[in-house]
């Protein structure tokens, strides 16, 4: 057990020391909205389409609580910073759609391309 926390820690610290200072994802602090920001995104990242999270897959509900968890981010780091607040909107929209199960129509669609784009503008 303690090569395992051991081995885990030695990956995450090396995962910071990599990342440098000026990566968002690194940010430490409780009003690093920075890393909030980021820390959605990267999780967004791992969240297939949504028709993948209704089709029963055994990863469907990973991929549902995952999204969630970058919707709840993405809240913080608007709330924490202005800049953030497109992206904490349509979060927002993802999260309400995910609430009531609305994951195969035109509407679900254009929430989780949003969400890509406003990501994709936050590497730049």
């Amino acid at each position: 057990m303690a090569a395992v926390v051991a081995a885990g820690a030695g990956i995450g610290i090396g995962w910071l020391l990599w990342s440098g200072p000026d990566s968002a994802a690194s940010g430490t602090g409780l009003d690093n909205a920075a890393a909030d920001a980021a820390g959605a995104c990267q999780a967004w990242q791992r969240v297939p389409s949504f028709s993948a999270l209704s089709s029963g897959d055994k990863d469907a509900p990973t991929h549902f609580s995952r999204a969630v968890a970058a919707a709840y981010l993405a809240r913080t780091a608007s709330e924490l910073d202005d800049r953030y607040e497109a992206l904490g909107e349509v979060f927002h929209e993802v999260h309400r759609l995910l609430q009531i199960y609305e994951v195969e129509d035109a509407e679900t669609k254009a929430a989780h391309e949003k969400v890509t784009t406003l990501c994709a503008e936050l590497d730049d």
